[in-house]
């Protein structure tokens, strides 16, 4: 992840596009969601639908604590 500085020496972290917020918790609401509905038809494919929920909550996770640093350079 790249950092861009501010005229007043602050960096804030230049997330990629494909980390947008939203976007994830959406993803991870309907992994959630659907593996919920598979539970009892397809217990293996829930399974898997759980785990990838589970990364995208620690990414998420990941990404909310980059955005809410408020970092200082000391110049």
């Amino acid at each position: 992840m790249n950092t861009q500085y501010c005229k007043v020496g602050k960096i804030q972290p230049v997330l990629p596009d494909s980390l947008d917020l939203n976007q994830l918790e959406q993803q991870h609401l309907s992994f959630i969601e659907e593996a919920y509905n598979l539970h009892q038809t397809d217990a293996s494919l829930s399974d898997i639908l759980y785990y990838e929920a589970r990364k995208l909550k620690q990414l998420i996770a990941n990404v909310k604590q980059v955005l809410t640093k408020d970092l200082d350079v000391s110049l």
